[in-house]
């Protein structure tokens, strides 16, 4: 089974917290809801409470008045029938009777007699007793009127509705709603009786074109009271919360984001870190294979190899009778031993460590000798070598090693150029580094073979070994410096780079 990376593990857990803090958000929000719902049902039951009873005390009030309306009037009739059976009342009398009794009006119709008095005169006209005694409110004339029967006689008493209507608007319904409307949480609230209720409950989140409103739709009799209560305080918090919500995701996804770019990059440096090692004690291992077989190869092939040079030799010198061509086939074998000699010294080279010793040294004098050395190879093949350098440059190293270095990279340079080439050779310093630039022309090899010029036994010449430059790299490693080459594929030429450490005493010269 497949493992997965560190970086997949964190962006796995980032997801898997981004899902939970979303679902955990989200239950949250619903929860808030719920309870807002809850605390508006039970805020406008408590209010219809309030309402219904409103409507209760308002019926018992309403009662209670008319029945001491009527009992006071029913006193006043009474009275008057009495004082009218003392003496019979007239008009004007009736009328002081009634403003001292604060009634608005009475009459006294004599049935026996057919006589009527009335007190303001023609006070209800047409207005007759009922069949029996009882209170009425006559609302057209705004009057609660009493009518009283008693032996033939009937007495008319009443009394203006004005103060009673205004006790009763008091502690009605609609002055209950009127004063609840200005409550600062509640946009409105009202009494219906023909919405169509589906339960004892509607509780819904409406929204209106200036505010958002939780309306509650309570039953009270055979009404419904509404309540619509601001929910604009919680509509902000739910939005507050959900941009917290927003900015916290954001944040986790920034954070995720980023500790996963940077866990990928430490797998990878550690993958590249640990190919690398893998390359380096592979090649360990091959220079331990390979300097077993140079060791075994040196012993076995060197010494015969020696004997042989030694023996064409004594015959080259030695043997008289040999004709030209005979000369020439024994020069051709020693050449033969000779190039499988320098093999075995290659190969032997490139299988052990260079140890380089700390004595200054004088690169100039090292380039110098070298292009001497291969000054008339030059000169036969029109090669033109320039040299580009100032004052000494000194480093710490080892003379020959560092002159095998130079004369493998010059050797390379000089068999790379053709007729009429030219060789460009600079030394510079830098605050700590001696700097040699070989830049030669002539480079014919594609990209992908000019990358394996420092791998061991590659060679594009047919005779090569292809350890020079390995070789010449590691004596630069040996000094604590480094050599590479950069190509100039449309210019077609190459240039080698040698960098190696200045002697302590030659700081000076940077």
């Amino acid at each position: 089974m497949k493992r997965s990376s560190g970086w997949q593990t964190n962006v796995l857990v980032f997801v898997i917290v981004i899902i939970f803090i979303s679902a955990y958000f989200f239950w949250q929000t619903a929860q808030a809801t719920r309870e807002f719902q809850k605390h508006s049902l039970e805020h406008s039951e408590a209010l219809a409470a309030v309402v219904e009873l409103n409507i209760r005390n308002a019926l018992l009030a309403k009662s209670g008045l008319e029945e001491i309306v009527g009992n006071s009037l029913e006193n006043s009739a009474r009275f008057l029938l009495f004082l009218d059976g003392v003496e019979p009342f007239r008009s004007a009398e009736l009328t002081a009777f009634a403003i001292e009794s604060g009634l608005a009006g009475a009459k006294i119709i004599n049935n026996s007699a057919g006589t009527v008095v009335s007190g303001p005169m023609n006070w209800l006209p047409g207005r007759v007793c009922e069949e029996s005694s009882g209170l009425q409110n006559l609302t057209t004339e705004k009057i609660y009127l009493f009518s009283f029967l008693s032996a033939g006689k009937c007495v008319l008493a009443g009394v203006s509705a004005q103060k009673i209507d205004a006790i009763l608007d008091r502690i009605s319904v609609k002055r209950l709603l009127f004063m609840l409307n200005d409550f600062h949480d509640i946009a409105y609230v009202r009494l219906e009786s023909d919405r169509a209720l589906s339960s004892l409950r509607d509780t819904s989140l409406k929204e209106s074109v200036t505010d958002d409103l939780l309306e509650t739709v309570i039953p009270v009799g055979s009404q419904q009271f509404v309540v619509a209560l601001k929910a604009d305080r919680f509509t902000r918090r739910i939005q507050q919360m959900k941009k917290e919500f927003l900015f916290f995701i954001l944040l986790l996804i920034v954070v995720g984001g980023f500790s996963s770019l940077w866990l990928y990059r430490v797998q990878q440096q550690r993958l590249r870190q640990a190919r690398e090692f893998e390359q380096k004690m592979g090649r360990q291992h091959e220079d331990a294979a390979l300097g077993r077989a140079a060791a075994t190869i040196t012993h076995e092939l060197r010494n015969p190899l020696n004997a042989i040079g030694m023996g064409l030799q004594r015959l080259q010198i030695e043997s008289v009778d040999l004709d030209a061509e005979q000369h020439q086939l024994l020069s051709s074998m020693r050449d033969a031993v000779g190039r499988a000699d320098n093999i075995i010294t290659r190969l032997k080279q490139y299988s052990h460590s260079f140890v380089a010793s700390s004595t200054p040294v004088n690169m100039i004098d090292i380039i110098d000798r070298v292009v001497q050395l291969y000054k008339p190879h030059c000169i036969d093949h029109s090669v033109e070598i320039t040299l580009n350098y100032e004052n000494k440059h000194v480093v710490s190293g080892d003379k020959d090693l560092l002159g095998q270095l130079i004369e493998n990279v010059l050797k390379n340079s000089v068999e790379a150029q053709p007729p009429g080439g030219v060789i460009s050779i600079r030394v510079t310093n830098t605050y700590r580094d001696c700097c040699v630039e070989i830049v030669n022309g002539g480079f014919h090899l594609a990209k992908k073979e000019s990358r394996l010029l420092f791998e061991p036994y590659f060679s594009s010449k047919s005779r090569g070994t292809g350890l020079g430059l390995v070789i010449s790299r590691k004596i630069a490693q040996a000094h604590r410096g480094s050599l590479d080459c950069q190509v100039d594929y449309d210019r077609r030429e190459i240039c080698f780079k040698l960098v190696l450490p200045l002697a302590g005493k030659s700081k000076e010269l940077c």
